[in-house]
């Protein structure tokens, strides 16, 4: 008999911390909420928003008490090899229309093992949209999840079955190190809708996906107008630390979240309403836009700025740093060793990805699978150079032997952890710092694009 994709893998089990731990480690702050909404008296499917390829599966990897089953799209099993490796982390395929009539007959064999992964008390994951996204938009969802959930239902029995409506929000999709909240909502019980299933299974299905719609829209940042989308978004991040401050929020990931969550609700409804107040609005965010592209800054660059002082004085460890590498040997040999040991935030590998995969959702995906075989093979490599070879060069150092190659290890690890603060404190400095630069070299378009943001705050 056949191996159940959901059985236990001794190799699945050993992998999944070391993925988990590098997927914490390739964002700044992995934010979530509402873990305690997660069912502990029956099955449950787990139904994300998607904007990304991969990322949002490996999120739900990360709060999931047992190791879920996934589904995604058939088009991506072809290779044989690739096949092995999806099946390998749990990833079933599910066929689409436009994979061929002939092949949905296929999903009968998904659907039922899809079951039988619920009826096993394994978690099983669809994303909600059925396909990815690469705006903070809620698509139209497809009735494939909902018909499996009815189905396994009708298995169950009594035994209750939910869908976890799950909101994940990216607030960068390309960059590594960006801030990551999961916002986890209240699970859906699947047991109401059943009479409706046994009679009229359409009616259930569109009432499931009704109900799943309302639910995931709050637990997700959603900007409802397609046509004034791009100044919307950025409103979102221009206006948030004067909306905090309005509200006495600190600066964290998740209230930033709400904050972007609070002002495209508004701006969505303001843009429903018309007017010449809304409409002078989007001409003001046009104009700073298209002024922060000649200025070559981001968007952000100027709300979020620091007051000179500061940034004087967040620049002043930066510089005894260097003064220390230069003239100050133990400082210097530490400074080496531990960018030997963990070299890896130094690689712009989002760059390489922009240029080579077109659809940018799948960028940040492979953007992590990059750098996440990378540091595990560089610091492998490292720890078994260091064990062998470390006091040779180190010979004014006690000789410790292969402890090297553990420390060297130790090192990459705590460098991975540290590397989201580090390299945005780095690149937080040097924003405010040509922030001021410009300031001094081009008085009057910074003149000009703090009056645009005066208008945009008023």
């Amino acid at each position: 008999m056949a191996k159940a994709i959901q059985d236990n893998n001794w190799l699945y089990n050993f992998l999944s911390p070391l993925v988990q731990f590098g997927t914490r480690c390739h964002y700044q702050s992995f934010d979530v909420h509402g873990i305690e909404n997660l069912p502990t008296d029956g099955a449950y499917i787990v139904a994300p928003c998607h904007q990304q390829a991969l990322m949002e599966p490996l999120a739900v990897l990360n709060f999931a008490p047992k190791p879920p089953v996934f589904l995604a799209r058939a088009d991506i099993f072809e290779n044989p090899t690739i096949r092995a490796i999806l099946t390998f982390l749990k990833i079933l395929p599910v066929y689409r229309i436009r994979d061929g009539q002939s092949n949905l007959a296929k999903n009968n064999d998904i659907f039922d093992r899809s079951r039988d992964v619920l009826l096993d008390g394994f978690p099983l994951c669809l994303m909600a949209e059925g396909r990815h996204n690469d705006r903070h938009h809620l698509l139209p969802m497809g009735k494939g999840m909902f018909r499996i959930a009815g189905e396994t239902q009708l298995k169950l029995g009594d035994h209750p079955l939910y869908i976890v409506p799950t909101g994940i929000d990216f607030d960068d999709y390309e960059r590594p190190y960006s801030n990551l909240v999961v916002n986890i909502g209240k699970p859906i019980p699947v047991q109401p809708f059943m009479e409706d299933f046994r009679n009229n299974e359409p009616v259930a299905l569109n009432a499931m996906r009704e109900s799943l719609t309302a639910a995931l829209l709050p637990l997700m940042h959603d900007i409802r107008n397609e046509e004034y989308y791009d100044e919307i978004y950025t409103l979102c991040k221009v206006l948030n630390r004067k909306v905090r401050k309005e509200k006495g929020m600190r600066n964290t990931p998740w209230n930033r979240f709400l904050v972007r969550q609070e002002i495209s609700h508004r701006l969505d409804k303001e843009a429903a309403e018309g007017g010449e107040r809304f409409q002078t609005l989007i001409a003001n965010t046009r104009k700073y836009m298209e002024q922060c592209r000649k200025l070559r800054i981001g968007r952000r660059v100027i709300p979020d700025h620091w007051s000179l002082p500061v940034t004087l004085l967040a620049t002043l460890p930066l510089l005894l740093l260097i003064a220390g590498v230069i003239w100050v040997a133990p400082v210097r040999w530490l400074f080496f060793f531990w960018l030997i040991c963990y070299p890896i935030p130094l690689i712009p590998t989002h760059l390489i990805t922009k240029k080579i995969i077109k659809d940018s959702q799948f960028r940040s995906s492979v953007n992590f699978g990059i750098r996440f075989l990378v540091s595990i093979l560089y610091v492998f490599v490292i720890g078994v150079v260091m064990a062998c070879c470390g006091g040779a060069w180190m010979s004014r150092l006690a000789d410790i032997g292969v402890w090297w190659g553990v420390i060297a290890i130790g090192v990459g690890h705590l460098g991975a952890i540290l590397a989201g603060p580090t390299v945005n404190s780095l690149k937080a400095i040097l924003r405010n710092l040509l922030y001021w630069w410009k300031r001094l070299t081009r008085r009057k378009a910074m003149k000009e694009i703090r009056e645009t943001y005066d208008l945009l705050i008023r």
